[in-house]
Parts: structure tokens; sequence; C-alpha cells
């Protein structure tokens, strides 16, 4: 069926209604077939289904008169029915969408408890296992000891080496600037008797000067820095071994 076939079979079934409705329904039509486009007259015509149905349609609709309503894709529609048809759309769309998110939520719900059974609870350990741990233990206990006593021991032979480092190097650093004070004095004193002896003297003196003085400020800036880095870093790994072999036990 072509346009011009469904508007002449539409206008012949709406001969006996009054001309200004008849007419308000032809234009309504025809502008709804303009704004579709030539190419989609057979999809329009599907859409509206046939003209008997739409002629049915606007004569049930008009028993009014035509006074509060409008013509529609399926015919003409009075306000109070269209308005019906909206609310009932309006809540179908709020029905499904609360439905799915209680769909979702008892899907979590059903998750997080399965999940939650999933977890089976720690047993704690019986008495047999505890004695056993403790037995263990000092049957052991030499090994342990030992490992612990070699560790302590390497640990403090490390301090006592970095520590007889330092005593040595400040020791020098010191004895350098005591020398090299004692020989800018002297180059001083010489000075008056050969200028050129003692201006080495006092140089050279400087110079030990200057080396002592950096041994002493590096000697510093270890006990400052890494000595207490270094303690941190031991008692920090004795703390975690401990832990540790609490939690196993």
């Amino acid at each position: 069926m072509t346009r011009a076939e469904f508007m002449s079979r539409l206008t012949a079934l709406l001969q006996d209604m009054p001309p200004a409705e008849r007419e308000e329904a032809i234009q309504y039509y025809n502008d709804y077939f303009d704004d579709a486009g030539e190419g989609n007259e057979a999809e329009v015509i599907a859409s509206l289904g046939s003209p008997e149905e739409i002629a049915k349609s606007i004569r049930a609709g008009l028993v009014d008169g035509g006074s509060s309503g409008e013509f529609t894709e399926s015919g003409y529609q009075s306000y109070g029915q269209k308005n019906a048809n909206q609310i009932m759309s309006t809540d179908k769309s709020r029905n499904e969408n609360q439905g799915y998110g209680q769909q979702q939520y008892t899907g979590s719900d059903a998750g997080a408890q399965q999940g939650n059974g999933s977890r089976k609870p720690a047993k704690p350990m019986s008495g047999g296992k505890i004695v056993l741990i403790i037995l263990l233990a000092v049957l052991l206990s030499p090994v342990w000891i030992g490992i612990l006593g070699g560790f302590f021991g390497g640990a403090l032979g490390l301090l006592g080496s970095l520590l007889g480092i330092f005593i040595a190097f400040l020791t020098v650093g010191i004895v350098l600037t005591v020398v090299g004070v004692a020989l800018v004095i002297a180059g001083i004193v010489a000075i008056f008797g050969a200028p050129l002896g003692g201006l080495c003297l006092a140089g050279g003196g400087l110079i030990m000067v200057a080396v002592g003085l950096v041994f002493v400020w590096l000697m510093v800036l270890v006990v400052g820095t890494l000595i207490p880095a270094l303690i941190r870093g031991i008692v920090n790994l004795c703390s975690k071994l401990l832990h540790r072999g609490g939690e196993q036990a």
C-alpha cells in the first residue's frame, strides 16, 4: 500500500464525520507522511496500522466533539487518556528500575554472604601442639641460642671495629692539629732568624692543621649520622626477628 492509497482509503472511511474534524485528521496524517519523508512511507504505514484501525480510533475519540484531545499516530486521543498512558508508562519504567536495583542489591548481598561463608574461622591450637612446640624450642635451644649469640657477637664486633676506626682517625686528626699548631708557632719564631725556613715551617704547620681539622670534622659527621643509623638498623632487625619468631610460635 502506498501513501496515496492509504490516504484515499482513510478519507473515504471518514466521509460521515464533521468536515472540520475530517479535514484536521487528513491534514495531520499528511503532515506525518511529509515529516517522515518519501523514502520512509512503508515504515510509516507499518507503524500507523491499517486505515480502518485509524478511522475506528478517530471515531471513538471524537465522542466529545474533539474539544478535549488531539490526533496522534494511533488515532485520536483525549487529554485524559494521553495523561493516563504517560503515567502508566512512567510507573512501568520506575518499577523496572526498582526491580533491577533490587536484583543488583540482592546479588551483591548474596555474593557478600557467600564470601563470608567461604571464610573458615581459624582453629585454635590444641594443648598437644603447644606442648610439642615448647619441647622443640627447648631441644633446639643450643642451636638458636648459638645463632643469636653469633649474630649479636658479630654486631658487637662490627660496632667495635667501627669504634676503633673512629678513635684512630680522631686521634690522627687531633695529633695533626696539635703538631700543625706547634709548627706554625715554631715557624713564626724562626722567621726572625731564618725567614725562608720559618715560612716553610709555618706553611707546613698550617697544612697539617687543615688536614687534622678535616679528620676531626669527618669523625664528628660519622658520629652524628652513620653510627645512629647503624644502631637503629640493628635494633629494627632484632625486633623483626623476635616478632617473627613470636608469630611462628
